[in-house]
């Protein structure tokens, strides 16, 4: 699995990424589980700023901000409205493990409590 940092992403994109930029010493591994081009297309930034915000972390809400912003970003990146759509879905669906919750904000959900515990847990 590839590890970047700003510094390897194409300018152009960096500079019409959407929410907080991630310091230069961010290291992220682009797209988890899905590719980081599709088409042709480079969706690697979208993906970087969404590692951070997920690093950062925080309580639903925040969550939810970082996961509209990815939809937007790879929209900025060019990506099409379906396939920009897969990707959002997925994470929203999937993504809860990954985020850092803040202290006493994880979700009550039942499926998202199956998430984390498939990937604390029982995940080889």
């Amino acid at each position: 699995m590839n590890q970047f940092t700003v510094g390897d992403l194409p300018e152009k994109l960096v500079e019409v990424m959407e929410g907080p930029a991630p310091p230069d010493y961010f290291i992220s591994n682009g797209c988890s589980y899905s590719p980081d081009q599709w088409g042709g297309v480079d969706i690697r930034p979208a993906c970087h700023w969404h590692d951070f915000a997920y690093a950062k972390g925080g309580c639903k809400k925040d969550r939810q901000r970082a996961d509209e912003a990815f939809y937007r970003n790879l929209r900025r990146c060019d990506l099409g409205k379906f396939m920009a759509n897969v990707y959002f879905r997925r994470v929203r669906l999937f993504g809860v493990a990954a985020f850092n919750w803040a202290e006493g904000k994880v979700p009550t959900n039942l499926w998202h409590y199956w998430l984390l515990f498939w990937d604390r847990y029982i995940k080889w």
